[in-house]
């Protein structure tokens, strides 16, 4: 990166932080969600009321509507550093690694942030109480069941690639 401009040096430090602020919000709402249903099946926990179900529902309104806004503001920066870099990823294999982690993820996570546009909808007319926040909620989760996981440690693995920078071809 000694030789990159500062325009490309900006917009890979803008991917890192989107894709950090991203990844961090992403392992708080899965532990979030999750944590309302039993472990075997969609259930419920016997705490969750109708009365207390719209403060959960709030506590995940600012996780969702961060992750939404940092993974599309995290693969704008990255198509952009991309294309004005002048690593080739030929020559760095650990910058085509992550590239085909963010490019193959990416159509699945779409599938996923098009039920939190549905949310994000929900949550900005103020609905917190909604039926339907429940059961977009439990399509997130049942639509690509383990996806989350994979994507998570597909995205946990970058930081190695990019600290270590493996299957760099030596010129």
């Amino acid at each position: 990166m000694k030789k990159e401009n500062t325009i490309t040096k900006i917009f890979a430090y803008i991917s890192l932080t989107s894709g950090s602020i991203w990844l961090g919000t992403y392992i708080s709402r899965l532990l979030t969600t999750y944590q309302m249903f039993e472990a075997t099946e969609l259930k419920l926990k016997s705490y969750i009321t109708d009365s207390n179900i719209s403060s959960i529902f709030q506590t995940t309104y600012p996780l969702v509507n961060l992750s939404i806004f940092s993974y599309l503001i995290m693969i704008f920066s990255f198509t952009i550093f991309l294309t004005l870099t002048q690593i080739k990823l030929k020559e760095n294999g650990w910058l085509f690694i992550i590239t085909m982690i963010i490019y193959i993820t990416l159509p699945f996570e779409i599938i996923l942030l098009l039920i939190d546009y549905k949310l994000f909808i929900i949550f900005m007319n103020e609905q917190f109480t909604s039926e339907l926040i429940l059961q977009l909620v439990t399509e997130r989760i049942t639509m690509l069941s383990s996806f989350p996981i994979i994507l998570l440690l597909s995205y946990l693995s970058i930081p190695y690639f990019l600290i270590f920078k493996p299957y760099t071809k030596k010129t």
